[in-house]
């Protein structure tokens, strides 16, 4: 399904039922959308600065002028033509600069979290080769900022803070892969916004704001109880087969007949890919930096092979408890 782009700039949520290609091509497409804004908001903010700062010092300039001039009656009526077009002149360049300032910002809900779309893109690419030709897969995305109005869920004290609590449930991926098994793929970021103000001995009263947040990424897998008898007693198993990229907290485990579900926490400040090795002694700096933090992306192909892993077990166990069964004397 081709993107509505009028509509997603209203809404700023995607979602739809395609193949992986049709999905993929829509990735591409709030890509460009993306950068677009990201040029945008550049442009006005360099025309902005080139605009208000002129305009600004020459509408001082003028004023200086022209009350050094009046104080001292040393004005003629050409100067003061002068002074007032001249004056004029940095008024106007001024308030243009502070008109593309306000354009700039109403341009900030398009400049998307490069994160979000981009782990969708990661995601898909990875699962692709194990669908089946053409297989639909349902993607939905809130590319809004996670600390929006309509996703606080609560206000309240924690110690000395008033704090805004959010809960944004912004990624889920769902699809039945080529054996059948219906994989279903969850994020969630929470955000708490802080903020406290504080009255000095001297009467000045100072505001102090902080924010904290974390994710959770959670893989679900669903098959057919009868092809894995005895799933929902491995919950043990399944939490010591588990395998995380380092730092990443594995926070539940769920097993029931028939299905198995990890849940892991990151850091807010999560990656969709590094694009270079940890090793590369050519990485510059900020890429140290980006590898250390939590792989989104790597994270989801873990706890997905992971559960994999246990369910290959419950089959293996299965078939070998059917062939000591077929063996007993009658």
């Amino acid at each position: 399904m081709a993107v509505n782009v009028s509509r997603f700039h209203e809404l700023f949520r995607y979602q739809s039922r395609a193949p992986v290609p049709d999905l993929l091509k829509d990735m591409e497409v709030l890509s460009q959308l993306d950068a677009r804004a990201e040029g945008q908001r550049r442009a006005l903010e360099w025309t902005g600065w080139s605009t208000a700062l002129p305009g600004g010092v020459i509408a001082m300039v003028t004023y200086g002028v022209w009350a050094g001039a009046v104080d001292r009656d040393e004005i003629t009526d050409a100067g003061a033509q002068l002074l007032k077009v001249t004056g004029g002149v940095g008024g106007a360049l001024l308030v243009v600069g502070l008109l593309l300032f306000l354009w700039r910002y109403t341009l900030k809900p398009r400049d998307l979290d490069n994160r979000r779309y981009g782990l969708a893109q990661v995601l898909l690419r990875r699962l692709e080769m194990d669908l089946a030709p053409d297989a639909p897969v349902r993607l939905k995305l809130d590319l809004r900022a996670p600390d929006v109005l309509d996703k606080r869920v609560k206000q309240d004290m924690v110690g000395w803070w008033n704090t805004d609590f959010f809960i944004d449930p912004w990624f889920t991926l769902e699809t039945r892969l080529a054996d059948g098994a219906f994989v279903r793929i969850r994020m969630v970021e929470q955000v708490q916004k802080r903020e406290r103000s504080k009255t000095s001995a001297s009467g000045k009263s100072r505001t102090k704001t902080k924010r904290k947040g974390f994710a959770r990424l959670e893989v679900s897998v669903r098959v057919k109880p009868e092809r894995y008898p005895g799933l929902e007693r491995l919950k043990i198993r399944a939490t010591s087969a588990t395998r995380l990229p380092r730092k990443v907290e594995l926070e539940r485990v769920r097993v029931a007949a028939g299905r198995l579900t990890l849940r892991a926490r990151l850091s807010d400040e999560w990656v969709a890919r590094p694009m270079r090795e940890p090793g590369d002694p050519e990485a510059p700096a900020f890429w140290h930096q980006a590898l250390a933090k939590d792989d989104a992306s790597r994270t989801a192909t873990m706890m997905l092979l992971s559960i994999y892993q246990v369910l290959g077990y419950t089959r293996r166990r299965a078939k070998l408890q059917a062939a000591r069964g077929r063996r007993k004397p009658a």
